[in-house]
């Protein structure tokens, strides 16, 4: 059983996103980053040095964004959530986006092994001229060595604020002891989940439109896009392999940065 913590805080020097403090205690850590080209944009590595989520894990990650900073934040290697024996493990990011911050979170997919239980939280706090991407794939398990739907419960609740007013709230539960989960109305014949949430002001029909396109290009996927009433697009995939939705999200979130 363990407790990390990370904290960070995000600045603006001359125009350069650059970490302002940060605090971390292990298993959590952050590698240096490093930037594009033109030194627009942060690419920031957040890691959990230990083997993966054991029974009792307990992580909070805050992230605070200064006033039109801008990062891409991404982990290291796919997150595995143990077996347990009845208990549970957490995790928790909370992100403070200021005016014209951009923020993308493109975490590797997550294994939730047999009999794991896990619950995942995200409050996202947004200000005015604020843009957003947020990933999640969620896998049925080693499904390679024949566990599928093998864990006792994964719970994913994410929430989106604009001015402290809640705008969107996804909430995922598996439970495939209670659910069907490869029936009518779930996953059918797939077996891996990939959910993106995208916020920005300059949403258009044209991305809707590009999106559509570029989706409807890939075999062995199913996919839905929705918006939300609020400047919010909600891309939803079902895959076949952990790795076929990354690449494809990866895709995603290079043409929404055209926004």
């Amino acid at each position: 059983m363990g407790k990390g913590t990370l904290n960070l805080e995000l600045k603006v020097k001359n125009g350069k996103t650059i970490i302002g403090d940060s605090y971390f205690t292990s298993p959590l850590k952050i590698l240096k980053p490093f930037y594009n080209e033109d030194y627009t944009k942060m690419k920031l590595c957040i890691l959990n040095v230990s083997a993966g989520i054991l029974e009792g894990d307990q992580y909070h990650i805050k992230i605070n964004l200064a006033k039109d900073s801008n990062i891409h934040s991404y982990s290291q290697a796919y997150t595995k959530i143990f077996k347990m024996r009845g208990g549970v493990a957490t995790q928790k990011l909370s992100v403070n986006m200021e005016e014209g911050s951009n923020f993308s979170y493109m975490p590797m997919p997550t294994i939730p092994f047999v009999d794991s239980n896990f619950i995942s939280g995200i409050d996202i706090r947004l200000k005015k001229h604020c843009k957003l991407i947020l990933r999640e794939i969620i896998s049925c398990g080693r499904y390679k060595n024949n566990e599928v739907f093998e864990f006792l419960s994964f719970s994913s609740k994410t929430k989106v604020y604009l001015e402290d007013k809640l705008i969107f709230m996804d909430n995922t539960l598996l439970r495939p002891k209670e659910q069907e989960l490869t029936g009518i109305g779930f996953y059918e014949k797939y077996n891996h989940q990939a959910n993106m949430i995208i916020f920005s002001e300059n949403i258009s029909k044209n991305l809707k439109a590009d999106l559509l396109k570029f989706l409807g290009e890939h075999e062995n996927i199913e996919f839905g896009i929705s918006e939300s009433f609020t400047s919010g697009m909600i891309i939803r995939i079902l895959g076949t392999s952990s790795e076929q939705l990354r690449k494809i999200t990866d895709k995603v979130e290079t043409i929404s940065n055209g926004l």
